[in-house]
């Protein structure tokens, strides 16, 4: 966000670098910068830059599942990972509740989300006013872009509380941004999702589900909905997806990650098409005792009898002691492959089926949201509930979520915020925590740099 006439080169750059991209579109770009305006003049270039955007959001960020991304932080900082890194890492800052606005990742975070956003403003103003690219994809490049900057501000304010909403390029007028209420952030996430589905195709086939459709769209109403506990647009929207059958949970566990995925909504693709995915990459322990991360033996030792998710979705590995550790194994390849099989899914239908469990269940249509549950039940071979009063009910949907979304995008902590158990099931786990760690601060070199977004989160 340097100058409000900046040239678009950054992303192109990146659709260079990653060889992956030529997966979208295959081109050729020339090595030195090119301005938006020419960019725009070019379909071909256009779909590079988008490219470029998608290839930034796998690599780091909110939607990454690498070591550098929001994925292992935020899953250290509740009850899911426990972090066996030195004290200074980022993933121990976040386990031990050591962090600040001083702190790295903290600040990394921030800046790398909004320069993400930038990319994005870029792509949707240079779309605007190129004259030379058909209404077809020009619509279909305005309405991902659209979808982008609308889940990149949710995860912001779900993370940081009150944010500023970036919608333009213009140096002058975001370096003096001031942050917006939570509630207004979600309005205008909104506001761009309903924008984005006029102009997202409707549907991809499963194998192909790499950029947003209106399925996605209408997947990330519901859960904004279900953040703004407006059961009656939660209702609607995963009713969208749900009701069709090419978007269904997959029965098969083993499957629920695979590219070919029929649960998959939206799936980012791995580096390069041999490589596997970041969270495999990262996730996955070769050694023990772990290097990083694993995940944390009281969570391990909460799954329900029989619970199929435990022995598919959580693998073990000991030591020389025979100290055993437990990692996440939603995702099987942790190596170079002939080809790789899976897809970080950032979007799928099970979390809808919960969406839609607690909306009816809000609406004391319990014998809907009983349906709902069971069918998530069902597949990780577990008995079907019935007779559950609402208080019950909404109880087994906060331990689903909390089995089925393990260590997926931070699901955990804004679950427990939308809950409004936060306190008390962290407490449990880490007594130094405080009710205001709800939301990292905001970081300290923003506030040097944009006095308007003071002031700093309470707490910190």
């Amino acid at each position: 966000m340097k100058h409000k006439n900046i040239s678009i080169g950054i992303i192109l750059g990146m659709a260079v670098l990653f060889s992956a991209c030529s997966r979208f579109t295959e081109v050729d770009l020339p090595e030195d910068q090119i301005t938006r305006d020419m960019v725009f003049k070019d379909e071909a270039l256009a779909q590079a830059a988008m490219a470029g955007i998608y290839r930034s959001l796998e690599e780091s960020g909110f939607l990454s599942g690498s070591s550098g991304g929001a994925q292992s932080y935020v899953s250290c900082y509740t009850d899911e990972l426990s972090s066996y890194a030195p004290a200074g890492s980022d993933t121990s800052q976040f386990y031990t509740l050591t962090h600040n606005a001083l702190t790295q990742t903290v600040g990394n975070l921030w800046t790398v989300t909004y320069k993400q956003v930038y990319y994005i403003n870029s792509v949707i103003e240079g779309l605007e006013h190129s004259p030379n690219i058909s209404a077809s994809v020009k619509a279909r490049l305005s309405g991902e872009a659209l979808f982008l900057r609308a889940i990149l501000h949710l995860y912001l304010t779900n993370t940081y509380g009150g944010v500023p909403y970036i919608k333009v390029t213009d140096y002058e007028i975001n370096s003096h941004v001031s942050r917006e209420s939570q509630a207004a952030v979600y309005a205008k996430v909104r506001e761009d999702l309903l924008q984005a589905v006029e102009e997202l195709p409707n549907a991809l086939p499963k194998g192909s589900r790499v950029r947003p459709t209106k399925m996605a769209a209408y997947a990330l109403l519901a859960r904004l909905a279900y953040y703004q506990k407006d059961w009656n647009a939660a209702l609607e929207y995963s009713s969208l997806v749900l009701s069709r059958s090419d978007y269904a949970p997959e029965t098969d566990l083993d499957k629920t990650f695979l590219m070919s995925s029929s649960s998959a909504i939206w799936q980012l693709m791995p580096y390069d098409s041999t490589y596997p995915t970041n969270e495999g990459n990262f996730f996955i322990l070769q050694t023990a005792p772990p290097a990083r991360v694993a995940l944390s033996p009281v969570f391990v030792n909460g799954f329900e009898s029989g619970d199929q998710r435990r022995t598919q979705w959580v693998g073990e590995v000991q030591d020389s002691q025979n100290t055993t550790y437990y990692y996440p194994f939603k995702y099987k390849q942790s190596s170079i492959t002939s080809s790789s099989a899976e897809y970080s899914v950032i979007l799928r239908v099970e979390e809808l089926c919960l969406i839609r469990s607690e909306a009816y269940t809000r609406k004391n249509e319990l014998n809907m949201g009983l349906s709902d549950l069971n069918k998530i039940r069902g597949r990780a071979g577990l008995p079907v509930l019935s007779n559950l009063g609402q208080a019950e009910l909404l109880a087994a949907i906060v331990r689903e979520r909390k089995y089925e979304l393990f260590t997926e995008f931070g699901h955990r902590l804004y679950d427990l915020s939308h809950f409004g158990v936060l306190d008390q099931t962290m407490q449990a786990q880490k007594p130094s925590w405080k009710s205001y760690y709800q939301f990292l601060p905001i970081p300290e070199q923003e506030l040097l740099r944009n006095p308007n977004l003071k002031p700093q989160n309470d707490g910190y």
